[in-house]
């Protein structure tokens, strides 16, 4: 499943128009696929003046074609109509198609027409939506919201929902159906906004793929996830997994230290080394003996690291002068793949041009915080297109927490299928960073690594939150492996 965002699918569009398509063929191309779904005798359209009413004055003519009972309603609002609009508005009186034209004075016997119809087609407005619809159309919103026998069925995006965050403006369709042209719009991972989609059906028109081209992101579930993951060698021995390095800890934040080693040892690394300070060493002797320890130094010399197949540095490093040295030395000094996480992150955006000196693979895992300390952007801001952007420029991959967390390199771009809201509890980050820095050292790629650990993570946290209110952790930690196992040997 391919999933976009407001600003990629206006980049999708265009790209489908420089490749030499007309905006009424892709309309055209548009109703083929409403047209599917479509399997009642009566219609009442409502037709904004853009492309997404054009797509529904195209799919009228074609259940007019077929037989069916068809009303279609325009909006004398004064808006100029697109060309595709206007093109199929002409089309439906050249066939005579009932056409009325919307306004303050027939809106009570528009609405009495419709309750004479089985299916209302919200075609107001698409996507490119950014306000709550006013007047007629807020008029005409909460009118048929009240209806009670008709479906309504909202082409590619509900009215006055918003495509990127699935809130609604004040105004609002809450439609029976959606159907989604070309792609999953990123609003709908919010679960709030089934209300007003219903079942949200994707649709592909009929035209060249350009997904690729313009970044569309990726579904990352479990049928990915069985493609990436590798089986344990028969005659394999600890060095075959990956020697690693964990810079993290200090005397105040002992716990971040403690979580993502016994993570990334439990995550099938050959040999987990934590260099930290003697409080640290003295807790993880007994809570992850399978970890090794080494006393952190007060200048780390190019030859300490040299043996290490990734490192992962911040998690509880703190914020002292020492930890700010860590971060740049480690970044200066070594050229093996990096995960950066937690103080580190906050470390670095003091640090920026360090990043774009480097020539080796680093990962970032922030939350979005964190991450808007690394990149200014605002509030309303398209992040998938942001993420992307950010991951480009500074040559890296980027694990963005949250629902859904995104996973890009500026090229492949995902959003997670896993997780879910008991894992809000301090200390998972700590552990999806050992988990990713696991993988790289086993040798996966980085943008396999990061997808692998953030799908594993929230595999895990399922699991527990079947049965549980909140999912803890260290508990977590425990059924990495038994997640591990399953997604490799389960055959459903």
């Amino acid at each position: 499943m391919r999933i976009g965002s407001q600003l990629l699918m206006q980049k999708y569009d265009q790209a489908l128009l420089d490749d030499g398509y007309s905006i009424i063929e892709l309309v055209d191309k548009a109703s083929d696929c409403l047209l599917k779904h479509m399997d009642k005798q009566s219609y009442s359209f409502l037709c904004g003046p853009g492309n997404n009413g054009a797509d529904g004055l195209s799919l009228a003519i074609k259940l007019f074609l077929q037989d069916k009972k068809t009303n279609v309603y325009i909006f004398d609002d004064g808006h100029k109509l697109s060309l595709a609009n206007q093109y199929y508005l002409n089309e439906c009186y050249k066939h005579h198609i009932k056409v009325t034209l919307l306004n303050d004075n027939n809106l009570c016997q528009a609405i009495d027409e419709m309750q004479q119809t089985q299916v209302i087609i919200d075609a107001m407005f698409g996507f490119g939506l950014n306000s709550s619809p006013r007047g007629l159309y807020a008029s005409i919103i909460e009118q048929i919201n009240q209806l009670y026998n008709q479906e309504i069925i909202a082409v590619d995006i509900p009215t006055g929902l918003d495509c990127n965050s699935g809130k609604p403006y004040q105004s609002v369709v809450f439609a029976s159906k959606t159907i989604s042209l070309t792609a999953y719009k990123d609003g709908f991972f919010n679960p709030d906004s089934r209300f007003f989609t219903g079942e949200v059906i994707v649709e592909k028109l009929d035209a060249k793929d350009m997904s690729d081209k313009v970044g569309l992101y990726s579904y990352a579930d479990k049928t990915m996830m069985k493609k990436i993951i590798k089986e344990r060698k028969y005659d394999g021995h600890k060095g075959d997994y990956g020697r690693v390095a964990l810079i993290t800890g200090c005397d105040d934040y002992k716990g971040a230290a403690l979580l993502s080693a016994k993570s990334c040892v439990y995550s099938g690394s050959g040999v987990v080394s934590v260099i930290t300070d003697d409080k640290v060493i003295d807790s993880l002797t007994s809570y992850c003996p399978e970890a090794t320890t080494m006393k952190r130094p007060l200048v780390f010399r190019k030859e300490d690291l040299l043996k290490y197949q990734a490192i992962l540095i911040g998690c509880g490093l703190g914020l002292s002068m020492d930890s700010h040295r860590y971060v740049v030395d480690v970044l200066s000094l070594t050229n093996q793949p990096l995960v950066i996480d937690a103080d580190a992150l906050t470390i670095l955006a003091s640090h920026m041009e360090l990043l774009k000196d480097n020539h080796r693979d680093i990962i970032l895992t922030p939350h979005m915080g964190e991450f808007k300390r690394l990149c200014e952007f605002d509030d309303k801001a398209d992040i998938l297109s942001v993420a992307k952007e950010f991951a480009k420029e500074y040559h890296v991959v980027l694990v963005l927490k949250g629902p859904h967390t995104i996973v890009t390199n500026g090229y492949e771009s995902y959003r997670n299928a896993s997780g879910n809201g008991a894992m809000s509890i301090g200390g998972m980050g700590d552990v999806l960073a050992g988990m990713i820095t696991s993988f790289v050292g086993q040798g996966y790629k980085p943008i396999e690594a990061a997808l692998l650990g953030v799908y594993l993570h929230g595999a895990a946290g399922d699991k527990l939150a079947k049965n549980h209110y909140s999912v803890i952790p260290s508990k977590l930690i425990e059924e990495i492996p038994a997640t591990m196992y399953e997604l490799l040997y389960d055959k459903g």
